[in-house]
């Protein structure tokens, strides 16, 4: 390839957990080829994760209201003598913590590969703090999401242009805004299907489980879909971080001690995550995406309250919480519809496959394991229908990590933002209808350059954005929009009023 046949992207996440942002470099061909250079994870500091936390629960408290979410985040932070108060310190420490693993990315390769790397683009996710889409709020007009990140000042600082605030475009076209990993998923699957891998799932694990579906039928050939599934690691990191006062279960070790509970599976199933007008989330057919602010800590669940006679022991209560993340996972394989190909290869990805309890019980749950492990009555039709399906494929079933099927599961969501920035260069929708309810195919991101000045790009960069015309595809007023969060934050619908149009 030609210099101008590729471009080399770097792209940026750093998850709910706030442990850390990942960072991993990319070459996109032109030709659809996708390649990992390098990665990258950088810790969060304690400090800053605490921050990022108060200010998710001013946000919160505040029903969105952002004005009103800066106050009381400031105003708590006054009262406790905290010598980094506001909102605007917050923002721009997050986005040079973000800038920092940037340059630290560009300097491991550097090194490591003897010479410099002409950086073409940043794909810069932010810190979601907040996220009430359509599904949850009943009202395009009411819904919003809140990612915090600075954008301007990310590429200002590194030097490298930026595409930022990816679902704003997305709600903002009535879209669920999540999940977008379907985008990614589906040019990775291109580069499986030659190998066989297909039809497949990309089954993402965090503090909420979402899945990307590719898959076909006779006579429509390729259909994509994805959702979001429900909580995964969200409630066993909890009890964890609660009572043992460690973030998460390592390996497995004390959940291997309980028994699963199917009182209380029942009541997480039925009260675990409930929408606004308290409809039943899991129950909720796509297109949905969910958050963790919606995940109710059921007294039962922490032990608060019995079940049955007597209150669970904690290890009790952690493996029916580990269980429950495979079981919701398990469950939404119902929303694939019978005239489309079950898949049979599942690439997991994210880290809460790496608590060997979760991973086991879903593994066990697709191979029809279902005698020793619970089912709710009224849930098993729909497990025999998924397992029957299962086994009628004329191919056996796979579960890996995403590792084995050739891309780096631990960078995936990282990689999925490289991807989205390289789509809106290239003028590509990245959501679409079938994966967020989004009104049409939508472009996603803007962009900024260093210094606000595009002479600054790279020639190469410079070279896309003249060939595919792309540089004003996505609504973008900067005089409109607040740069230290994304677009469509709480009340964004009165301002593309304020003389522009929504999407």
């Amino acid at each position: 390839m030609s210099e101008q046949d590729f471009l080399l992207c770097i792209g940026v996440n750093t998850g709910n957990s706030l442990d850390a942002a990942d960072v991993v470099l990319t070459k996109f061909g032109v030709d659809g080829s996708i390649a990992d250079l390098d990665a990258f994870s950088e810790p969060m500091p304690d400090s800053l994760a605490d921050r990022l936390r108060r200010f998710r629960t001013a946000v919160v408290d505040s029903l969105g209201d952002m004005d009103a979410a800066v106050r009381c985040y400031e105003q708590r932070a006054v009262e406790a003598n905290s010598s980094t108060f506001s909102v605007d310190e917050l923002v721009a420490d997050f986005t040079l913590y973000v800038s920092g693993a940037v340059k630290e990315l560009v300097r491991r390769t550097t090194e490591s590969a003897g010479k410099p790397y002409s950086v073409d683009l940043i794909g810069f996710h932010g810190q979601t703090c907040a996220h009430q889409p359509p599904s949850i709020s009943r009202s395009r007009e009411t819904a919003y999401t809140l990612q915090i990140g600075d954008g301007e000042l990310l590429a200002t600082d590194t030097g490298i242009p930026v595409v930022f605030d990816f679902r704003s475009d997305d709600l903002m076209n009535g879209g669920e805004a999540a999940p977008l990993a379907p985008g990614h998923h589906e040019h990775l699957s291109r580069h499986l299907k030659d190998r066989g891998k297909f039809p497949i799932a990309f089954c993402n694990a965090g503090n909420t489980g979402n899945i990307s579906v590719i898959t076909e039928s006779p006579g429509r050939g390729a259909v994509v879909s994805g959702w979001d599934v429900g909580p995964f690691n969200d409630y066993p990191d909890k009890l964890m971080q609660g009572e043992r006062a460690e973030p998460c279960d390592f390996g497995g070790k004390i959940g291997a001690q309980g028994r699963v509970n199917a009182d209380l599976l029942r009541l997480l199933f039925d009260h675990g995550a409930v929408t606004d007008n308290g409809d039943n989330y899991l129950l909720q057919p796509p297109p949905k995406s969910s958050d963790p602010q919606w995940y109710r800590l059921l007294p039962e669940l922490l032990g608060q309250a019995p079940v049955g006679a007597n209150p669970l022991s904690f290890e009790d209560r952690l493996r029916t919480a580990e269980y429950f993340a495979a079981y919701v996972y398990f469950y939404s394989l119902k929303w694939i519809a019978t005239e489309l190909l079950i898949p049979t290869c599942f690439a997991l990805c994210g880290g809460g496959w790496n608590n060997p309890i979760s991973r086991g019980h879903f593994e066990q749950l697709l191979a029809g394991n279902f005698d020793e492990h619970p089912v709710l009555p009224e849930h098993k039709d729909a497990f025999a229908q998924i397992a029957q399906r299962l086994r009628s494929s004329s191919q056996p079933v796979e579960v890996a990590l995403a590792d084995e099927f050739g891309f780096s599961g631990q960078y995936m969501e990282a990689r999925l933002f490289a991807d989205a920035a390289v789509c809106r260069i290239m003028g590509e929708p990245f959501s679409r209808p079938e994966t967020t309810g989004c009104l049409t195919p939508t472009v996603l991101g803007i962009l900024r350059f260093p210094d606000n000045n595009p002479e600054l790009a790279s020639e190469n960069l410079k070279h896309w954005l003249s060939k595919y015309r792309s540089a004003n595809l996505t609504l973008d007023k900067p005089g409109v929009f607040d740069r230290r969060w994304s677009r469509a934050a709480c009340g964004w619908n009165a301002r593309t009023k304020l003389g522009v149009s929504a999407t």
